[in-house]
């Protein structure tokens, strides 16, 4: 057998790391469809529970996830202005709730 009728090892190692990256990158959008449809989302919270204490959620002028509301330093009415959100698309009340909701440990 010559090189070139079977990958070495090295190839294939480096074939399937680049399926799963791909995977891995694609998976969370397909599952979530990052619409908001498909998390139920709405704009208003259920008790306890709301995009501004979630462990996605993106706080208005903040530059990482997590923080919440309270943490991201913001004060006042800064605080309480849309942001976003890692899994949904669009604009995210901090008021607001979905089905991926998960709070910040």
């Amino acid at each position: 057998m010559t090189q070139h009728e079977t990958p070495s090892p090295r190839r294939a190692w480096l074939k399937k790391a680049f399926v799963i990256s791909v995977a891995a990158a694609t998976l969370p959008k397909l599952a979530f469809g990052d619409s908001k449809a498909a998390v139920h989302y709405q704009d208003h919270p259920v008790p306890g529970k709301m995009c501004g204490m979630c462990r996605f959620f993106i706080a208005h002028g903040a530059t990482s996830p997590g923080k919440g509301m309270m943490g991201s330093g913001m004060s006042g009415m800064k605080a309480c202005q849309d942001g976003s959100c890692q899994v949904v698309a669009g604009e995210i009340s901090p008021m607001g709730y979905c089905t991926l909701y998960s709070p910040l440990a």
